[in-house]
């Protein structure tokens, strides 16, 4: 999938249902390292009158170094066929095994970021703070 730029307004499914019941993965690092989690909690509103997203990455999980060190993130949502992908990106540590191999999941590299051509919306996201 290419990415189409659209302006969040635009995002037409239900952000509780995308999130809470659909989950997301959130993705951070390089084409050269990089891990992705899934994650069912976060949101997306306004702060000082910037469009953001939020999500909250446990210190003791892999993908949380990542977030750290790289500036851009992305979260990817998919249709229900891949369900089965996100459960086991949930389940597995990064630093374990191999979540691209065994999910089948396509990385896209792209001006930095990553995410995956299956998914259905991506979201682009620049850290704007974080907090241990």
């Amino acid at each position: 999938m290419e990415l189409k730029e659209i302006s969040p307004e635009a995002i037409m499914d239900n952000i509780f249902k995308l999130i809470g019941k659909d989950w997301m993965l959130v993705t951070a690092g390089t084409d050269v390292s990089f891990n992705t989690m899934t994650a069912a909690w976060g949101g997306l509103g306004v702060l000082w009158d910037k469009k953001i997203c939020f999500c909250v990455i446990r210190p003791t999980r892999y993908t949380y170094t990542f977030m750290e060190k790289h500036e851009g993130f992305t979260l990817s949502f998919f249709e229900e066929q891949y369900r089965g992908a996100l459960t086991y990106c949930g389940t597995k540590s990064g630093k374990d095994v191999d979540k691209i191999a065994q999910t089948g999941l396509t990385p896209v590299f792209d001006n930095g970021i990553i995410y995956f051509s299956e998914a259905r919306l991506v979201i682009v996201c620049r850290k704007i703070g974080s907090s241990a």
